[in-house]
């Protein structure tokens, strides 16, 4: 039986993060169901939003951590992951957790400004918001290239000597007090360790837990930057004003909730704006039976939210494609140890929000790993 120090299933951003990592601590062997950048999960994709920006305190304060990880991480890849943007948090007029947020960020060292919707339209004059909203506006924002960031976190788990196996499904896990076993579609590996970063697929792995973990299909369209005529605010009009550099990330809250849309300027596509539903969807019963096709009808709403809000966007997508989420009742991680066996970690339940956080989930395992207590809002037994 050939043995590891710790093993990985997973090789999303979560699960290459952990390798990364504990590939410092010793040897570490990293199995993958599919292959590696696979597009069957949650971790693929053009873009996601980097934010230090969120209500609550402790979410603000690991996102801050995790920004220095990624700048690392570019360091020594040479792999450009941080495209500064900055980003704007809309909120109802009587929505106190604009001030939450505010008070988040100062209190995490991290810049942040009201806007009124006379200073949001002064400063970018794409977005048409209702009267009474009012923004937060938070230049650590960032876009961050999904696909690329997990090859970035794979390229250096590798570099620092993690074995990377991709198309090996793993059947059972066999935990033990001095150890675990792991057999695969080929054979069997022992190891001291053991970090399931299974994404959507955690719950099959942890099913004596019992976790309420939701597998959601999500989806996000692209829709073009359009010149039209009609409109008097020349700046719509203006392809530059939806490029990286001009156009923030955005959000849409209430009620401490992202209950609206969210989007991206234009990256992935050079004249066209990724937006999306943050909602959810009906449950999958589990996460192979996706029929990966968008559904039109959330796709329309999706595309009359975004160009009621950016009314320089056309109507047509150009694109779109889906993508999972793994839902927690409380949209908060699972980041800590089994409840039975102590060298064993969970990492998972990253709820729509958890790209973000990237390398941390690495030092967050290790700390687990080494008897740190786990951060009690992501302890796998809070549900009940």
């Amino acid at each position: 039986m050939t043995t590891f120090d710790t093993i990985v299933i997973g090789a999303g951003v979560i699960g290459a993060a952990a390798a990364r990592r504990l590939a410092l601590d010793g040897s570490v062997l990293v199995l993958e169901q599919h292959e590696l950048l696979h597009e069957r999960g949650s971790s693929h994709g053009g873009s996601r939003i980097f934010r230090h920006a969120y209500v609550d305190e402790l979410h603000t304060r690991l996102a801050v951590r995790a920004d220095p990880l990624w700048g690392e991480l570019e360091a020594e890849t040479g792999e450009r992951l941080l495209f500064r943007t900055g980003g704007v948090d809309l909120f109802a007029q009587e929505d106190e957790d604009a001030e939450a947020m505010l008070d988040s960020l100062a209190a995490a060292g991290s810049p942040g400004e009201r806007l009124s919707r006379a200073d949001l339209a002064a400063r970018f004059p794409i977005f048409d918001v209702l009267d009474g909203t009012h923004a937060v506006y938070h230049p650590a924002s960032a876009v961050l290239p999904a696909t690329r960031a997990v090859a970035a976190l794979l390229r250096s788990a590798a570099a620092r000597g993690a074995e990377l196996r991709e198309r090996e499904p793993v059947l059972e896990v066999l935990p033990g007090p001095s150890g675990v076993a792991v057999r695969t579609s080929r054979k069997t590996y022992a190891a001291g360790r053991l970090v399931i970063a299974a994404g959507a697929w955690l719950g099959r792995l942890t099913a004596d837990l019992r976790l309420p973990l939701v597998v959601e299909q999500q989806q996000v369209v692209y829709l073009p930057i359009e010149w039209n005529a009609d409109r008097q605010n020349a700046d719509r009009q203006n392809a530059g004003a939806y490029l990286v550099g001009r156009m923030p990330v955005f959000i849409e809250r209430r009620a401490n909730r992202i209950d609206g849309i969210y989007g991206l300027p234009a990256f992935e596509y050079p004249h066209a704006v990724k937006v999306a539903h943050h909602d959810r969807t009906t449950p999958l019963k589990n996460a192979d039976e996706r029929d990966f096709a968008l559904d039109q009808a959330r796709a329309a709403d999706t595309v009359a939210a975004a160009t009621r809000l950016l009314p320089g966007l056309g109507d047509t997508p150009i694109a779109g494609t889906t993508c999972l989420y793994t839902r927690t009742p409380d949209e908060a991680f699972i980041v800590d140890r089994h409840p039975l066996h102590a060298n064993v970690v969970l990492l998972g339940g990253g709820s729509g929000h958890a790209f973000k956080f990237g390398p941390l989930f690495g030092d967050l395992a290790a700390d687990l790993l080494d008897g740190a207590p786990a951060i009690r809002e992501f302890r796998a037994d809070r549900f009940g």
